[in-house]
């Protein structure tokens, strides 16, 4: 079993190899930076579902599922909601003016609608902050699990990926994240429906909805919702991917449907959370994916779990790690291409040594997701027409106290949006 793991796991990441040494050749400046800016619609909808489908969402959705049971239907129903918006409302106002203003990262859209050049700098650095939070708890997780099973250690896990993702970056950049999500989607929705099924067996899917799970409160509900409906609105890589598309109608379509198959994935996360509920009560909400994997999954099933782990760590890290590279080092003095290699090696060392010296993720994700929420609502503002610095600051900072403020008095715990949305809100008002 281990020698056909070894097999699966070469083949997978020298495809990966081969198709960005191809599309690096002859590329441009722009290739490299933004994908030329004429991506087309099935390559915004592949990057976006990669980028969404990661080893982190494995683990945390599984967890909540199996803590709150069907309350998770509420992040569900935003998370449609809130790529619809973004969609069809946000990224046409996005888009239209990326090229003639020749935006590549978050901050440059702040810039264009604020005017304001620490706004920017802002902007980009605290939207890096929050993707290296992710990008932590993607590496951190999938190489846990993946040590879990003695195929490969937490360490070498954690280099593999590391240095494939640093590899195909550092040789065609933007471009190679675009192309090759599109090559891990197929892998994560084939190989999630396979392990799923592999796991669940031959239950009656209808009975594990009648599972008893943890008290499902307003707040949780309202928390859930909320941030499914505004994170996207953070999220760095998603104004990349608007310069990124060659016309408004094949971005709108392209993250649209996108949202199709990133609901059918969370729907079969809450089968296998709502299975561990019923069959395994009793067990810290971070692990769930891991017992799932190691007491339910068939063991000739295990070398694909493992390289669907890989798969949804590299399908989200790179579009991470990429998004802060770029954020960091465009605008800097010098040739951007080299700025970005030079920022991408300096950042994947960072995350190992991060990766290797803190290993519990199980609440930072929703710390991850508290941050994001508090640069939505700013983000919301500005594309809606505002343009006041002062208010896009106010909001960020009200929003910011307001989380922390909440974790200190109910803990990490979804209510925390209540509180944030509220004075993210009233920083708007800010005059």
């Amino acid at each position: 079993m281990l020698s056909l793991l070894y097999i699966y796991l070469i083949t997978y990441i020298v495809i990966l190899l081969i198709v960005s040494y191809f599309i690096s050749k002859k590329q441009s400046h722009e290739d490299y930076l933004i994908g030329s800016r004429n991506r087309g619609g099935w390559q915004i909808f592949f990057s976006k579902f990669a980028a969404a489908i990661g080893a982190a969402y494995f683990i945390t959705y599984t967890g909540f599922a199996y803590e709150y049971g069907l309350g998770v239907f509420a992040m569900l129903l935003g998370i449609v909601i809130g790529y619809f918006a973004f969609a069809y409302w946000a990224s046409p106002k996005i888009h239209a003016p990326s090229k003639e203003n020749r935006m590549y990262t978050i901050g440059d859209f702040v810039y264009y609608k604020t005017k304001s050049n620490l706004a920017r700098t802002f902007t980009n650095w605290f939207s890096n902050i929050i993707l290296l939070v992710w990008l932590l708890i993607g590496m951190i997780g999938g190489a846990k699990i993946i040590q879990e099973f003695g195929f490969l250690s937490y360490e070498v896990a954690v280099l593999i990926t590391s240095l494939v993702i640093l590899s195909y970056i550092l040789l065609a950049g933007f471009r190679a994240v675009l192309m090759t999500d599109v090559i891990q989607s197929f892998i994560i929705f084939i190989l999630l429906i396979v392990i799923t099924l592999g796991i669940i067996g031959g239950v009656n899917i209808g009975s594990l909805f009648d599972v008893k799970t943890g008290k499902i409160g307003f707040d949780i509900i309202f928390g859930f919702f909320m941030f499914g409906l505004l994170a996207v609105f953070s999220m760095a890589n998603m104004y990349q991917l608007c310069y990124a598309a060659k016309n408004s109608r094949k971005l709108k379509h392209g993250i649209g449907l996108s949202v199709v198959p990133i609901i059918f994935m969370a729907f079969l996360l809450l089968l296998i959370g709502l299975f561990m509920a019923q069959n395994s009560p009793g067990l810290d909400s971070g692990l769930i994916f891991t017992m799932a994997l190691k007491n339910f999954l068939p063991a000739s099933l295990l070398p694909l779990a493992i390289v669907l782990f890989f798969a949804g760590i590299m399908s989200s890290e790179d579009t991470d790690v990429y998004a802060i590279s770029s954020h960091y080092a465009i605008g800097k003095r010098g040739d951007p291409v080299k700025n970005i290699r030079i920022s991408t090696i300096v950042l994947i060392i960072i995350a190992l040594i991060f990766s290797l010296l803190f290993r519990n993720i199980v609440d930072v994700s929703l710390l991850a997701g508290g941050l994001a929420m508090i640069l939505s609502f700013p983000m919301i503002y500005l594309i809606a027409g505002g343009n006041k610095s002062r208010k896009f600051f106010a909001s960020i900072i009200c929003g910011l106290i307001a989380m922390f403020i909440g974790f200190i008095i109910f803990g990490i715990e979804p209510i925390v949006a209540i509180p944030v949305l509220i004075f993210s809100g009233l920083g708007l008002l800010w005059k």
